[in-house]
């Protein structure tokens, strides 16, 4: 099988920031949890120790590559058990098939626990070299005053629209998500951002689509979408570096 990745996000109570301080993959044998130390791009696990980030408990080393056959019991302990006797109708529910894996579902859940600040983002993919995709879901969505029920104003398959924000007292780099009727939704996760914003001001071509409307969810669920780009030829080193930081780890 190809190697399932998944992106652990942190998010700092005080600023509302968010950082991508490691990487999960899953080869088909192995797990493996590193963090991004190594990383000179955006909002890394350096970044986040400067706003007072501790390392989590289970992982204690900042350079050190964990290894398991089993999924890291950190991370198990944010899906449903198999056990459970309605686990069919939990995949289901996530629209998953019954042989998804833990990873399958961690991508599908985010793997959010209650008000715990950690959870999964999938990572960008490069296609042929030159296109660039993602899922992700919706940012902010709960902060929004929506008409009700805002669900019905949104369809599946519907396009929308990117526009940076350049006056956003938190996050400089915020990128603001509105549909073709100009219905401001909410972001692009903050640690895709900087490199979505870099390449709206290049006016790069790209598509946002919406995949999933979950309305009965938790707000971070809400809506999900597909993301796609095709890229230029001649990015900057800054750029390079800050979608290397988001791709998904060779197999």
């Amino acid at each position: 099988m190809s190697v399932k990745s998944l992106l652990l996000v942190w998010r700092d109570k005080k600023s509302r920031l968010y950082f991508h301080v490691g990487t999960l993959t899953y080869n088909g044998d192995l797990y493996k949890f590193e963090y991004t130390h190594q990383s000179k791009a955006y909002r890394k696990v350096k970044a986040a120790l400067n706003v007072g980030y501790t390392l989590h408990p289970a992982f204690p080393q900042l350079t050190k590559i964990y290894e398991s056959e089993k999924l890291f019991p950190a991370f198990a302990r944010r899906i449903p058990s198999k056990s459970r006797v309605d686990y069919g109708e939990v995949l289901k529910k996530l629209s998953l098939p019954k042989e998804a894996d833990q990873m399958d579902i961690l991508r599908a859940t985010r793997g959010m626990t209650g008000k715990n600040p950690y959870f999964f983002d999938e990572p960008l993919r490069l296609i042929d070299n030159n296109i660039l995709k993602n899922n992700f879901y919706i940012s902010g969505m709960r902060y929004r005053e929506f008409p009700d029920p805002w669900s019905t104003l949104l369809r599946e398959g519907d396009e929308l629209i990117l526009e940076p924000d350049f006056e956003n007292e938190v996050d400089p780099n915020a990128v603001k998500i509105f549909t073709k009727d100009k219905l401001f939704l909410g972001f692009v996760p903050g640690i895709f951002s900087k490199a979505i914003g870099a390449l709206l001001k290049r006016n790069t071509e790209m598509k946002i689509t919406i995949t999933q409307i979950n309305p009965t969810y938790t707000p971070q669920l809400w809506v999900k979408v597909n993301f796609q780009s095709v890229l230029e030829k001649n990015l900057s080193n800054t750029e390079l570096i800050e979608l290397d930081s988001l791709l998904i780890p060779a197999a």
